[in-house]
């Protein structure tokens, strides 16, 4: 998730220089050369004509701060929320937030005042989960009084008349806009030779090789399949890349220094906050052939309060650096 490369046996190889290294071409070094390759995705909101004006998101600090002064100042109307294009960060995170924003306007007392639509090109939320999982979000998110639109893709927005517009003629019209932007890879990664079929990096779904020798890609950057029955690719959340780049630095490893290298089981494990202090929890093998092996359990708020420790547990890991 960090952007940088890792280079074993090759300090004088550093971030910066990785845009012209032609990876094709032989590398001098003092020793056998093994990179880890884990840019993180960027927002690419300017790929959609009128959203990058239009649309509040969360995915960095100043868009989640720009987002909450947007929503302590909303008095009602109505607010329209989705994912604009497929790959993004964080499968749940879309819909946690149209929760969260339900449960925080029922707190002011001013839900009633306000009309909620989600929108996603998916076929049901979350699709990695399975179609049971997924039902059951979107049953979590009506329930609440907010229909999901699925298979709906984006195609432009209109800022003045204030109108999402989607591909196939379908139209939303908004007072508060919030729509995941588009993702991509930064430039380097797209000039390397490493990026097939659009900005992402495809490995070897077990050992996260690349089709380079000695070169690994993990976490936003990767683009990994999945078995049939599931969707084309892995999603992209950090409890993925913390067991993919462990995988990759002992394959990283044992090529250098000898030894068994390791394989990644395709195990996740993800939160899914509803408001009120409880959160679901969703975890099992993403890997597994024909449906998930993925169970959810109900929100509450023990695991709420499960979800709390593990960002403690992160955030303690980067504060002790």
């Amino acid at each position: 998730m960090f952007k940088l490369i890792h280079a074993l046996r090759s300090p004088g190889l550093l971030p910066d220089e990785f845009a012209p290294l032609q990876l094709g071409q032989r590398v001098a070094t003092s020793g056998r050369l093994g990179l880890r390759l884990v840019h993180r995705a960027q927002l690419d909101p300017q790929a959609i004509e009128g959203l990058a004006g239009a649309a509040h998101h969360f995915y960095d600090l100043n868009g989640a701060t720009r987002l909450r002064d947007a929503l302590r100042a909303f008095r009602g109307g109505k607010v329209v929320l989705g994912i604009s294009r497929l790959p993004f960060k964080c499968p749940a995170a879309p819909y946690e937030m149209a929760l969260l924003i339900d449960a925080a306007f029922r707190e002011r007392g001013i839900r009633d005042d306000v009309e909620m639509e989600c929108f996603t090109p998916e076929p049901w939320p979350a699709p990695a989960a399975g179609e049971g999982i997924g039902r059951a979000v979107q049953g979590m998110l009506e329930g609440r009084g907010i229909p999901v639109h699925t298979k709906w893709e984006v195609d432009h927005v209109d800022p003045a008349g204030r109108i999402v517009h989607f591909r196939g003629g379908s139209q939303l019209p908004y007072d508060l806009l919030v729509a995941v932007p588009p993702h991509t890879t930064c430039p380097p990664v797209r000039a390397s030779g490493l990026a097939k079929d659009g900005p992402w990096v495809p490995v070897d779904r077990y050992t996260m090789r690349t089709s380079f020798d000695d070169v690994y890609a993990v976490g936003d950057v990767a683009k990994i399949p999945t078995p049939s029955g599931n969707v084309p690719v892995l999603p992209k959340a950090g409890v993925f890349a913390e067991g993919q780049a462990r995988v990759a630095a002992r394959n990283i490893a044992a090529g250098i220094a000898g030894g068994e290298g390791a394989r990644w089981d395709g195990h996740g494990v993800c939160f899914l906050e509803t408001g009120s202090g409880r959160s679901g929890l969703v975890q099992g093998n993403f890997f597994k052939e024909g449906p998930p092996e993925i169970r959810m359990r109900n929100p509450s708020r023990i695991w709420h309060w499960g979800k709390v420790l593990f960002e403690r547990r992160w955030l303690g890991k980067l504060f002790r650096r």
